[in-house]
């Protein structure tokens, strides 16, 4: 190669890759290059006042946690999280907590951005960073509602419906398919819902099922006992490589199921893209997922057909609003990993009720619980459940067992 033809192909190899790497930052950001294009409305307009956060409290008892965020007035905002801060409790403490400790709780959205950065949070990106985060912003969002008197979906957007429909989600691989059928079948009849999501596979379990043929008879007892007009999900929970994937997805083809969930394991992007491309059912996933570059490859690549995040491991409401409208751009469906029921259902609630690409139907867990100190138990009728009407979340805590509730 002469040096005329090496600085030909050098310059064209430059502008190539200057088009290719336009932004390298592009999806990082809430605000991308124009500053008035935010998710969320303001929220100093909305609530009629800055908000300063005087004290932000994890608390426990009988291992459940709630997080409590309290402002100057003396106002608060409860979120019920989950146990997995307990292993983080350092890092919550030291990186997370402080940084919010004395800000405008109605800057929430720039805040967000102001964490990745403090003390070098990104160092921590995954779960410690964005589980922290969602639940001290999930109380935030709690406490401006009840400060400007809205729920939540009117505080961050509008809402498009009051009531969801919702499919029943078995968490269980313990049953055989004749026992797993037969139990979330009499769920089916107490809720009214068209819709259910069973495990299959072993969990990353290297192509190994829970019991030997599970899967195989549970996706065909379940189209058997429900027919043909009864949607069917199924979650693997990423228990194959793509060969067995593709296997497993052809079973489901021949059975019509609504998705295929995590074929493979959560952090094979390409092997995901690869069982999707390779099958005519809708591949699902996303709950493990945070990375917002991640979140545009995945969509834009049409790696999933339907987006899955969890508000919790996703950072929170805001982020999670993000990935729905990243999604909506490219028209596809932003449907929670939320196996949540009653009150803790409300942050699942709340967001698909002012999303506009939700899917046709969102998760509530099927499994019977005690009974919650929380109200309202938003029970399922005819399929759907209402979303709650008071300001914040609007679920209410007994103040009785709240006293129990120890800081962390």
């Amino acid at each position: 190669m002469n040096r005329r033809d090496f600085i030909n192909k050098g310059t064209i190899g430059s502008i190539g890759a200057a088009c290719l790497i336009t932004n390298p930052l592009k999806g990082l950001s809430f605000v991308e290059d124009n500053d008035n294009d935010h998710l969320i409305p303001d929220l100093k307009k909305k609530v009629g006042q800055a908000v300063i956060i005087d004290s932000i409290e994890l608390k426990t008892y009988k291992g459940e946690y709630i997080t409590v965020v309290t402002s100057k007035s003396g106002a608060r905002g409860v979120c019920t999280g989950n146990g997995k801060l307990n292993q983080m409790l350092t890092f919550y403490d030291k990186n997370v907590k402080p940084f919010f400790i004395g800000k405008d709780a109605t800057s929430i959205e720039s805040l967000i951005e102001g964490l990745y950065t403090f003390r070098r949070n990104y160092k921590y990106s995954g779960l410690s960073l964005w589980n922290s985060l969602a639940q001290i912003e999930l109380s935030i969002l709690d406490l401006l509602g009840k400060e400007a008197g809205l729920p939540v979906n009117q505080l961050l957007g509008e809402v498009l419906q009051t009531e969801i429909p919702v499919y029943m989600s078995s968490t269980l691989r313990s049953t055989t398919a004749e026992e797993e059928v037969s139990w979330v079948a009499d769920r089916v009849q107490e809720t009214g819902a068209r819709a259910v999501k069973l495990k299959i596979g072993g969990r990353m379990s290297k192509n190994k099922d829970a019991y030997p043929g599970r899967s195989e008879d549970l996706i065909r007892l379940s189209r058997k006992t429900w027919g043909d007009d009864f949607t069917l999900y199924f979650d693997a929970n990423g228990s194959y490589d793509v060969p067995k994937a593709i296997e497993i997805g052809r079973l489901m083809e021949e059975y019509k199921v609504g998705f295929y969930e995590e074929p493979v394991p959560w952090e094979d992007f390409a092997g995901t893209k690869a069982v999707n491309d390779a099958l005519n059912i809708p591949v699902v996933g996303g709950e493990q997922d945070h990375s917002m570059p991640k979140w545009d490859w995945m969509i834009k690549n049409k790696g999933f057909d339907t987006v899955q995040p969890d508000i919790m491991y996703n950072g929170g409401m805001i982020r999670t609003i993000k990935v729905a409208k990243m999604a909506e751009a490219q028209g596809i469906n932003c449907t929670l990993h939320s196996p949540k029921k009653n009150a803790i259902a409300a942050y699942m609630l709340h967001f698909t009720s002012m999303t506009k690409n939700i899917g046709p139907f969102q998760e509530y867990r099927a499994e019977l619980e005690e009974s919650s100190r929380l109200s309202p138990d938003l029970p399922v009728v005819n399929g759907k459940v209402k979303v709650p009407k008071g300001p914040g979340f609007g679920v209410n805590y007994d103040e009785d067992y709240m006293k129990k509730f120890q800081p962390v």
